[in-house]
């Protein structure tokens, strides 16, 4: 007969257990699939729309007018200009010059230019290229600094070793020569004498050829064309009637009043600039500008009164270009002659230099004008950009 054993009496015996065998660890192929955000879906849950064909190929359309847009914005550059102060010193100013008169040749027509720092310039002649012209305005020979008539001079015998040509009155204790035309002109101008005459009639100016006012024909026309450089502060410059000197520092015109009347200033500036010009630059106001005074209208005086603006262009490499922009105002002053009958009423008139001026004062500031081109990083982040944007809308 079996006895039941209490359960509590039951003695067990704990059998070790053996240890878990953990799984290996994943592959690195495993663990770069952990990082992919774009899940793809099975085949089974894909469905293909004619609504979504038609999107597609307006994203398309979409993504190709704007990446066209991007590429055109990156290969042209953008132009940007703004203002700051002018603190540049010391630099020179660059005046270029191309005018023809109609009715001057190219003897009356002498540049002088003048500063408010004092300095002047007289009969600026070693950049500046004269062009005679017919009185219709065909060129006459070829153009150069010196005015060449179209006979041929006689040719002068050579000068003695000693020979010492006559100043005429000039003469001082140290230079008592003047065997040039040149040597004559500077001992007259330092003298501040009138060198109208000596020019005209002296033996030296006659065989150095400096001066052949002869040879030219009064009705004939001159195109000057040049550059020169004066201080960068506000002056002038000028074609004015009468032969210029310089007096006790001020800068005086002698002219026969008589023959003012005759001084037709008639002209055509093809161009005035001040400095180089940029790409892209803007016209200048005096491009191309026509001042004619006709048979029954008196001469008088042009003025042209400039605001010169510094610019900066920089271009895409950094290359940088000191030039300069102007704005412009103009007005003309007619010549009064009074009358001729000695019996009439005298009448007050202002004394009126015939001529052209040209009156330039310089801005306090500087235009900074740069072109700039899209950076090729810029480029791409915009390309994707427009590349996600519009799948990210359309879908």
């Amino acid at each position: 007969m079996m006895q039941e054993i209490p359960e509590s009496k039951i003695k067990t015996s704990s059998v070790p257990k053996s240890p878990q065998i953990k799984p290996a660890a994943p592959s690195l192929l495993r663990q770069l699939k952990r990082l992919d955000i774009y899940q793809k879906l099975d085949e089974n849950y894909r469905v293909q729309t004619s609504l979504g064909a038609i999107l597609s190929l307006v994203g398309w359309v979409v993504i190709a007018i704007l990446v066209l847009a991007e590429i055109n914005n990156y290969l042209t550059p953008s132009f940007k200009e703004h203002m700051v102060v002018d603190t540049s010193l010391g630099q020179q100013l660059r005046i270029n010059i191309n005018i023809t008169f109609h009715a001057l040749t190219c003897v009356e027509a002498h540049l002088d230019a003048m500063d408010v720092a004092g300095d002047n310039q007289l009969n600026i002649e070693h950049e500046m290229i004269k062009q005679r012209l017919t009185h219709d305005g065909k060129p006459i020979g070829k153009a150069g600094i010196e005015i060449i008539g179209e006979k041929e001079l006689q040719a002068h015998p050579p000068l003695a070793p000693d020979y010492c040509g006559d100043c005429y009155g000039a003469e001082t204790d140290t230079e008592k020569c003047c065997n040039t035309c040149d040597d004559l002109i500077k001992a007259y101008q330092r003298k501040q004498w009138s060198t109208d005459r000596v020019i005209r009639n002296s033996t030296q100016c006659q065989r150095d050829r400096a001066e052949l006012s002869a040879l030219v024909n009064p009705d004939e026309g001159c195109t000057i064309s040049g550059m020169m450089k004066v201080n960068k502060v506000a002056g002038n410059f000028h074609i004015a009637h009468g032969e210029s000197v310089v007096r006790d520092g001020k800068h005086i015109h002698q002219f026969n009043p008589l023959l003012a009347p005759k001084f037709n200033v008639s002209h055509t500036i093809h161009s005035i600039s001040f400095g180089h010009p940029y790409p892209s630059m803007p016209s200048n106001p005096l491009d191309n500008v026509h001042r004619i005074i006709k048979a029954d209208e008196n001469t008088g005086l042009f003025q042209y009164f400039i605001r010169v603006i510094p610019t900066i262009y920089t271009d895409e490499s950094n290359n940088k270009i000191y030039t300069n922009q102007y704005t412009l105002t103009d007005r003309f002053r007619p010549l009064i002659v009074p009358p001729v009958d000695i019996h009439a009423p005298p009448q007050h008139t202002e004394a009126i230099l015939p001529g052209i001026f040209f009156i330039y004062e310089l801005s306090p500031f500087m235009i900074e004008a740069s072109r700039m081109r899209m950076p090729l990083l810029h480029l791409l982040t915009k390309l994707c950009a427009i590349i996600g944007g519009v799948f990210t809308v359309l879908g």
